[in-house]
């Protein structure tokens, strides 16, 4: 299992328990992804809030570009499995794990 899938896994368990976790918890759960390119770099970031999935790409060193998906448009309704089912894929497309917070 990977890094991503122990820790987003984590906090799907803790949401099943606690049901207003993501309101309560002191830091929103992240995940920051980069992949190497021969124009200097891209990264990939997610942060999922109570409301919904934030999301933000580009090439590193830039502010990048950013949408938001509200929580109907996310899987299962739930920010933090949309959240893993991204990082995930983008990570079967080559890029790599800078950081990953529960």
């Amino acid at each position: 299992m990977t890094k991503v899938r122990m820790a987003l896994t984590t906090v799907l368990m803790a949401m099943s328990a606690n049901p207003s976790f993501l309101s309560t918890c002191p830091n929103s759960p992240f995940v920051l992804l980069e992949k190497s390119t021969p124009h200097g770099g891209k990264f990939w970031k997610a942060v999922a809030h109570p409301n919904g999935l934030a999301m933000q790409w580009g090439r590193l060193n830039t502010a990048g570009q950013g949408r938001v998906l509200d929580l109907s448009r996310c899987a299962q309704g739930n920010p933090v499995q949309e959240m893993m089912n991204r990082a995930l894929a983008k990570i079967n497309e080559g890029y790599g794990l800078c950081s990953v917070m529960p």
